[in-house]
């Protein structure tokens, strides 16, 4: 992996079902970006999360990607299915595999 990230989505109980075919809709455009390596899916059963695991090229192209999707208004179109809204929304920026630990 170049650059890490991983971005965490909690539905609420009754609307994963529709998490999961938003996630199938914008995902070819994700992995279609400028600078995105790789996106994997993993589903957190236990709190109806899923997960992205991500790698990009640098994380400045993470970031324009990040600032797309808000244009574009996915996260607003995400907010009525998540648990706590689009601000439940959890990025976490780790950057680059460190080799020498």
């Amino acid at each position: 992996m170049k650059n890490l990230v991983i971005v965490s989505f909690p539905a609420k109980t009754e609307t994963l079902g529709l998490l999961k075919q938003s996630m199938k809709d914008a995902l070819p455009d994700t992995r279609a970006y400028p600078g995105c390596i790789s996106v994997d899916t993993y589903l957190e059963e236990s709190t109806n999360t899923i997960h992205l695991i991500e790698d990009w090229e640098t994380l400045d192209d993470q970031a324009a990607y990040l600032n797309w999707r808000i244009e574009t208004g996915l996260l607003t179109s995400l907010d009525p299915i998540l648990e706590g809204g689009a601000s439940s929304i959890k990025i976490k920026i780790c950057g680059p595999k460190i080799e020498n630990i």
